[in-house]
């Protein structure tokens, strides 16, 4: 992929590959087993400029591009694809929507120190009604004053450990119904982090409960309009979020095919190298083949979007094939380990449970297909 690569774009691409090879893969099985949030790692991934990657240089960051961003997850999903999981929303997901639907100050106060690494960011949009279904949404946005009164509950936030939240929540003005969007930090009054849940795959990155009782919200802490939709709400930030995610998934089917490679080729079977056998080679090459469509996919919408082309569609459509396919690779390659495969040592079956959390995350594939019908049967 590099012949399209900018020089500045390999630099960034060979640190985060550095960093993947040489502190994250040692790690990667541990983080998985423990279930443990690795704050070191994220802070090294600070210190390397990662967090800045989607932020404007003028609020301190690099404005590399979502192409880079994702060039970076993908390094990084390779070695730990949970890892680039929680990083993507920190990564290309909230900065994107702070500085799309932020203003000067927000932006200021926020990206800034997101930049740093001083701030850890998550966005919190999920009920137990589902992510998409906001009108049954119970999380409310209320006046109080000049300011707002916060209440209601989150699942499923992706948080690792966050000091700035991004909260979804109805409101109503004049009687009219719509939704908006608080900026909560951590220690606010009323503000609660509930259990974090014990999960399939991505372990390790505190995914958990979000309660918030009478959080006093001030009007400057409104991102966007009081009446601002969802969508409108996480704005460009939700698709580079979902454009992350593909990378990252891309990240962990490169992954298992490597270690795959690696151990087909120094297994015999049936008292000859497991790479003779002809099931074996078509499974192996068939998922190189996947991963370089999905790959072609990817970055031919980064690079649309870049320019300024940017197409619902495409993204929905990175959304659903790439991830999908990351599954399927991961799921096949799983099959040559044998009982080896299922077992903890060896490390594997993290990549096909971590893969399969990329079907759900920031939108399961049947709601990108239903984004996709609606438009072209429109």
């Amino acid at each position: 992929m590099s012949h399209f690569l900018s020089d500045e774009q390999v630099r960034i691409r060979d640190v985060a590959r550095e960093f993947a090879q040489v502190e994250v893969s040692p790690r990667a099985a541990e983080i998985d087993n423990k279930d443990e949030f690795p704050a070191d790692l994220v802070r090294r991934a600070a210190e390397l400029g990662l967090f800045g990657l989607m932020i404007p240089q003028e609020y301190g960051g690099l404005d590399a591009g979502i192409t880079t961003t994702c060039v970076v997850l993908e390094e990084i999903g390779k070695a730990s694809p949970s890892l680039a999981g929680m990083l993507s929303v920190q990564i290309a997901l909230c900065p994107v929507s702070m500085n799309t639907a932020g203003t000067p100050e927000q932006k200021t106060k926020y990206l800034v120190p997101s930049a740093s690494g001083e701030n850890l960011m998550a966005l919190s949009a999920t009920e137990p009604s589902g992510m998409m279904n906001t009108a049954a949404h119970q999380t409310r946005l209320t006046p109080d004053g000049e300011n707002y009164r916060l209440n209601g509950l989150k699942i499923f936030c992706t948080q690792g450990s966050a000091t700035v939240y991004i909260v979804g929540g109805r409101t109503s003005v004049d009687g009219q119904e719509g939704y908006g969007a608080a900026i909560v930090e951590k220690g606010m009054p009323g503000f609660e982090v509930g259990k974090y849940e014990n999960k399939l795959g991505w372990r390790g990155s505190n995914t958990g409960t979000l309660i918030f009782t009478d959080v006093l919200i001030p009007r400057e802490n409104i991102l966007g309009g009081i009446l601002t939709g969802l969508g409108e709400v996480s704005g460009l930030g939700g698709l580079t979020g979902n454009l992350g995610h593909c990378a990252s998934a891309l990240g962990c089917a490169e992954g298992m095919l490597a270690k795959t490679i690696e151990y087909a080729k120094g297994r015999e079977l049936y008292g000859q190298p497991m790479t003779a056998l002809q099931p074996i080679t078509y499974w192996l090459s068939e998922a190189w083949v996947k991963i370089e469509a999905a790959r072609s996919l990817l970055y031919t919408t980064t690079r649309m979007v870049e320019e300024g082309r940017i197409d619902p569609n495409m993204i929905m459509a990175c959304k659903v094939h790439v991830c999908e396919t990351a599954f399927e690779v991961c799921n096949r390659l799983l099959q040559v380990w044998g009982g080896h495969g299922m077992m903890n040592d060896t490390g594997v079956h993290r990549y096909m449970r971590d893969a399969r959390v990329d079907l759900i995350a920031e939108g399961a594939s049947e709601t990108m297909l239903s984004g996709i019908a609606q438009s072209i049967l429109a």
